[in-house]
């Protein structure tokens, strides 16, 4: 027979684990605000310097010959160097952007986890008590919270851009490039999350993601330039990020479900493999 005593103490457990995956959130979200800063900041400056450059160059860049614009357009989609928006995508949104993000996301991920195991704290940590499903929880969670920040240094970047250079580039760009940008690197996060779940080696929760972030890329940029091959692209986390071109057209929302749901499988993958692995520390 349940007592009201039993219905306490469920009552009262809820509500602890919920304020433990806070606690153990907040810790690793400050674990990485360097990082996370340095990011953001890069991402102002960079897009203070794309937009500062375009008057200046702009005679210039209108009058490049055509078979190279081309190109280069076909490498980095959506840079056309000879409009405004084109120019940013070439300097900064094709490859920096999502570059930086994705760095974010895979140092906070493999850190975080792997972390507690080389410093021996995740034993301290589990005693709490904490599930290893909370655990996971909120490292994920701290993980998807870096990424958004810098994410805002990202926006920052491209509005300060473009009131300096005048380049015409509306609220539904800087959003959708923001939006396409950050769930891109939360796949390559969630890549990190189950590696690091599966292993629990930082060296490989950091570097086997970002070979994959590069492979990514390389068939994203090269593979279009076959007609035969070029329509598997799509097999590329890239083209969901850039195939749309969301600096001019905005949000491509059904890009970014295909992006989200990769993230969400890959993070629901690491909950069973980091239940059955041996944990060290």
């Amino acid at each position: 027979m349940t007592t009201v005593s039993d219905h306490a103490a469920a009552g009262t457990a809820r509500p602890s684990s919920i304020r433990q995956i806070q606690g153990v959130t907040a810790l690793a979200l400050r674990d990485r605000l360097t990082l996370v800063g340095v990011v953001a900041t890069a991402m102002v400056a960079m897009g203070a310097l794309t937009g500062a450059l375009w008057p200046p160059l702009q005679d210039t860049l209108v009058g490049l010959p055509a078979d190279f614009t081309d190109a280069i357009s076909k490498v980095l989609t959506g840079a056309n160097m000879t409009t405004p928006a084109g120019w940013m995508n070439a300097e900064m949104v094709s490859l920096v952007v999502p570059g930086g993000l994705i760095a974010v996301a895979i140092l906070s991920a493999s850190k975080a986890i792997c972390g507690e195991e080389q410093t021996k704290t995740v034993g301290v940590l589990l005693s709490l008590p904490l599930s290893r499903s909370a655990f996971l929880t909120a490292k994920t969670a701290a993980t998807i919270v870096h990424v958004l920040l810098a994410t805002l240094g990202v926006a920052a970047g491209l509005i300060i851009g473009d009131v300096i250079g005048g380049l015409g580039i509306d609220a539904s760009g800087v959003f959708g490039t923001c939006a396409h940008s950050a769930l891109l690197a939360m796949v390559f996060g969630a890549v990190a999350v189950l590696i690091a779940a599966l292993t629990g080696d930082v060296r490989l929760a950091a570097t086997i993601p970002a070979a994959l972030a590069v492979l990514a890329f390389a068939l994203n940029a090269f593979l279009p330039l076959s007609d035969a091959l070029a329509g598997f692209t799509k097999v590329s986390p890239w083209y969901y990020f850039a195939g749309s071109n969301p600096l001019v057209n905005g949000a491509n929302y059904a890009d970014l479900s295909i992006l989200l749901v990769a993230a969400i499988i890959l993070c629901a993958c690491a909950f069973p493999a980091y239940l059955r692995r041996d944990l060290t520390g």
